[in-house]
């Protein structure tokens, strides 16, 4: 399977939607920030005091439950922000927010983001289809969590995941799968080796390499496709208005 392109990750896709002057305003209140594996970039249960608008790399919503046990709820890259939350107000984010892949982000204080809100409609505007986008992806994912094999699961995640890398080359661990998918490692090893011996990927020790992308959706069958092909519809407007093209890989 070809590469893709250098070059795939290095702009957050909402904030080049925006017109250029209020793109400018935007990125001006934002610091950047290096995102390395593991990162915790909010806690669950802390307040929301920053925003993050991912360019490359990979972050996980992860829920997290009272006894402690982690599940991974919903991923975001260069096409969102997160806490979502943020948009509708809320002061408290009820989920963990970890990198998955490394990467780098733009973040702003949350005054900051609320007073860029009020001021541009547009800022806003394109933060709630993000938002609808990012519950359509959660929806699917509890429809996969309840019908779908591990494995199958596992395919539409990588697929997923590798709509947000550059090249085809995922930085992922056994035990970062285990988590994410909330099953035994054991389950995650057996599930990697079943998409291997099909030649859907390849997997080494902290790597897998997606080798046959169009087979791995169809065995991922129809709950992949449709959050992705929902936020493409979704930035299509903007894209009018600006003239760019910007989407997620699918």
């Amino acid at each position: 399977m070809p590469e893709r392109p250098e070059g795939h990750g290095e702009v957050n896709i909402l904030l080049s939607l925006l017109p250029d002057d209020i793109r400018h305003e935007v990125t001006g209140v934002c610091s950047p920030l290096k995102l390395a594996l593991g990162d915790v970039l909010i806690s669950a249960g802390a307040p929301v005091e920053r925003v993050f608008f991912l360019s490359s790399g990979i972050a996980s919503v992860v829920v997290v439950t009272k006894s402690g046990r982690k599940i991974e709820a919903g991923i975001v890259g260069r096409e969102g922000f997160v806490p979502t939350g943020a948009v509708a107000g809320a002061q408290t984010n009820l989920t963990e927010i970890v990198t998955q892949a490394p990467g780098e982000a733009l973040f702003m204080s949350i005054r900051s983001f609320d007073a860029l809100l009020a001021q541009h409609r547009v800022f806003s505007d394109i933060l709630v289809c993000a938002l609808h986008v990012s519950r359509t992806q959660v929806e699917y994912t509890a429809s996969s969590n309840a019908t779908q094999s591990v494995t199958e699961r596992l395919a539409r995640w990588l697929l997923m995941c590798h709509d947000r890398v550059v090249g085809n080359h995922l930085p992922l661990t056994h035990d970062f799968l285990s988590t994410m998918l909330a099953v035994r490692r054991a389950s995650v090893t057996d599930a990697l080796h079943v998409l291997e011996s099909h030649g859907f990927i390849r997997s080494e020790r902290g790597r897998i390499t997606i080798r046959n992308r169009e087979t791995l959706e169809t065995y991922a069958h129809d709950l992949y496709g449709m959050p992705e092909e929902e936020n493409n519809r979704m930035i299509a407007r903007f894209c009018r208005t600006t003239g760019q093209k910007p989407r997620l890989a699918t």
